[in-house]
């Protein structure tokens, strides 16, 4: 996702969406609630690639670590990420994904499309498609 925004600065907006698979991975809930709670102190993406390194260990104790390792504030974290807003996001950003056919993690789109290829220049392919249609081209 990096290089496809450093290729489109001006005409790629990238949105992440929680949708943990909750039957087949029972932490990515919680981990899912751990990332959206991070981000209420502005640490989403630290969250979120810490959590992808310890995939294998997602526990309470693996988020708190984290929260440690990252500067949070341990008690706003831990409330944030019990609270009622919190959980509620998830779900409504788990509801969204349904709508949208969501299968599996991660799932792309572009332009409300589902990406066809996940390589860089399938990416691209798929964007400028896009961006044509958007000038009248």
């Amino acid at each position: 996702m990096d290089q496809v925004l450093q290729a489109y600065p001006k005409d790629v907006n990238f949105v992440m969406k929680q949708f943990p698979l909750r039957q087949i991975h029972p932490n990515a809930d919680p981990a899912a609630r751990a990332s959206l709670a991070a981000g209420k102190q502005g640490k989403f993406w630290e969250m979120h690639d810490e959590l992808y390194k310890n995939a294998r260990n997602l526990s309470p104790e693996t988020f708190k670590g984290i929260a440690e390792k990252i500067g949070l504030d341990a008690k706003k974290f831990e409330a944030d990420m019990n609270s009622d807003e919190v959980k509620k996001q998830v779900d409504e950003e788990m509801k969204q994904g349904e709508t949208a056919s969501v299968r599996g993690t991660p799932s792309f789109f572009i332009n409300g499309k589902v990406a066809q290829s996940r390589s860089l220049e399938g990416f691209k392919v798929q964007i400028d498609e896009e961006l044509k249609k958007k000038k009248g081209g």
